[in-house]
């Protein structure tokens, strides 16, 4: 009777969880001779963290272990690590990164993370699948990214640009410092409602729009609790499949796919048409592939529901959010760090301008190369992911070695720590855009600059990219010069929470208007502004404007406020 005593079940229950956490100390130091009885060299893991616990903790960002550990053994090809029980592989090497990315691809298809299904079908989209249902996919998907298809986007990227340098007119005739971190949040989340959803934000305006809580809490976890579900996927997704957990919370993925299915609603009972992502994937749904001709070719054997649309939305502001806002926020806080490229990158925009009398056209911005060498060298310092991970899909045997890499086993490409060596990019901490010039591009690794990865799988919509991170840049150098505001922190530091390359601190910018210049070099800020698609014209003012993009010739009117989404 003594073992039924309130004292005797707290001690067989103590003696039990003892027990398992010693078999599970023990399972776990098993686990921890994984690389090194393949002799692979690598940091010591911690129980039951691996090599990973400042992450969890928040004290580092996600990546930079294995940044650390590739300056720390840099005269090994790779590096043997794990992120709590699982073995991770980190190249050092850049002609194994080739085999991995390119010549061997098909051994390192998958990105290997959480890949959707109930716990977060917003998660099922391009960038987590593998094998035969992502080939196929990309192959529909790729001609929304052709340069004649970009064309008939660039007027909505063209028109959120002029938006952003009015906000930025008003916050100067108040006399503030301008917060960039901030405006270009806001700039790229109005790019990505309205060329991904479809739909007008307002954001310039109404910050607290619910389109941009929803997409900023979507990348940034309030509680301790969804960050910590969010790495779990990311770094177990196995076992985080069979948790059956949710993801995202509920407010979410509802707002998501209620906002999706109004505006797929509205397009289609309206037959009202829009030259944007969302469109595309319309047509997809409805088994069908429109090239930039207009030609229509029919998908048959290929389902995409309204899941695989909401999704697959949800990709270009996965991929487009976070990345194209850290690269405009770092060019500019690197621009006001040195005026004599600034001003170089000026006189650039001027010349181009002044041959295309005065018009931000598609063709002018192509033109600007000094300024894409510019976001080039921002890439470099500041990679929008700062690795890249891929899943082991087959057997592999390394050339050379003795190591065969087992099915399932993660490798990690620390892209910042090849782009910040002193061996491959000398002096790495100063900001030299000519680093990028042709002629010296050409002569690069393929693996040296990954900002949009390399391979196959390399990013589909990177021109997009550039278009967005450009164009409120090369509307704002002729109007302004950037000088760097005491608020900002020089030199700045990676946010810890994040996992893109982003500013822990905001980059804060003081402003001289470029009086003598102002009629003869900005032309985008004029109180009527003209944008040019085919044979229409159409005049806007900023106030009164209801939609962002002009029709095409015989399309319907677009829907009025309180008819379809506005967000």
């Amino acid at each position: 009777m003594a073992s039924l005593a309130p004292g005797g079940v707290l001690g067989e229950l103590a003696a039990v969880v003892l027990f398992c956490l010693a078999v599970m100390y023990l399972w776990f130091r098993h686990r921890y001779s994984y690389w090194s009885s393949r002799g692979v060299e690598g940091p010591k893991p911690v129980f039951p963290f691996g090599n990973i616990r400042d992450v969890l903790t928040r004290k580092t960002q996600f990546f930079q272990p294995y940044t650390d550990n590739y300056f720390r053994y840099k005269h090994l090809p790779y590096v043997g690590m794990y992120t709590f029980n699982r073995p991770v592989l980190s190249i050092n090497d850049l002609d194994v990164a080739k085999l991995v990315l390119i010549k061997d691809f098909e051994y390192f298809q998958a990105h290997g993370i959480f890949s959707g299904g109930t716990g977060d079908p917003l998660a099922g989209h391009l960038f987590n699948m593998h094998g035969k249902e992502w080939k196929d996919l990309r192959a529909k998907m790729s001609p929304t990214f052709t340069s004649g298809k970009l064309k008939t986007l660039y007027p909505l990227v063209n028109n959120i640009a002029d938006d952003a340098v009015k906000y930025i007119d008003l916050l100067y005739s108040n006399g503030e410092p301008i917060n960039f971190s901030e405006l270009y949040a806001k700039y790229t989340m109005e790019i990505i409602g309205s060329v991904g959803f479809g739909i007008e934000c307002n954001g310039f305006k109404n910050p607290n729009s619910e389109f941009y809580r929803r997409g900023h809490e979507y990348f940034e976890p309030k509680s301790m609790y969804w960050t910590f579900v969010r790495a779990l996927a990311f770094i177990a997704p196995d076992f985080y499949k069979k948790l059956g957990i949710k993801r995202i919370s509920n407010e979410i993925l509802n707002f998501f796919f209620d906002l999706v299915r109004q505006t797929v609603d509205y397009r289609q009972n309206n037959d009202y048409k829009r030259n944007d992502f969302m469109q595309t994937l319309i047509e997809l749904k409805n088994g069908q592939v429109v090239d930039e001709k207009g030609k229509v070719n029919y998908v048959h054997g290929f389902p995409f529901s309204m899941t695989d649309v909401t999704a697959n939305a949800m990709l270009y502001m996965f991929a487009g959010y976070e990345t194209s806002a850290t690269t405009g926020n770092f060019a500019v806080y690197e621009l006001a760090l040195n005026p004599h490229i600034q001003q170089k990158a000026r006189q650039e925009i001027n010349r181009v301008l002044a041959k295309y009398n005065g018009e931000y056209t598609f063709e002018a911005q192509n033109e600007m190369e000094y300024i894409n060498m510019i976001l080039d060298e921002t890439m470099r310092k500041y990679p929008p992911m700062r690795a890249l991970f891929r899943r082991c899909t087959r057997e592999y045997k390394v050339p050379n070695t003795d190591l065969t890499i087992e099915k399932g086993t993660m490798v990690f490409l620390p892209v910042q720590a090849y782009q910040m060596d002193p061996e491959i990019f000398p002096e790495p901490e100063k900001f030299d855009p000519e680093r990028f010039s042709k002629e010296n591009k050409a002569k690069l690794h393929p693996c040296q600059w990954m900002p949009f990865g390399e391979g196959p799988r390399m990013c589909l919509g990177l021109r997009q990219g550039y278009i967005q991170s450009k164009m409120a840049l090369v509307k704002i150098l002729p109007k302004y010069e950037l000088r760097i505001n005491e608020k900002s922190p020089v030199p700045m530091k990676i946010k810890a929470s994040s996992y893109a390359c982003a500013a822990d601190g905001d980059v804060w910018i003081n402003l001289k208007e470029i009086r003598h210049q102002a009629e003869a070099a900005d032309f985008s800020c004029s109180k009527a502004i003209f944008v040019r698609v085919g044979p229409a014209v159409v005049e806007a003012d900023l106030a009164q404007r209801t939609r962002r993009v002009p029709l095409r010739p015989n399309a319907r009117a677009p829907p009025k406020r309180g008819h379809g989404p506005n967000v």
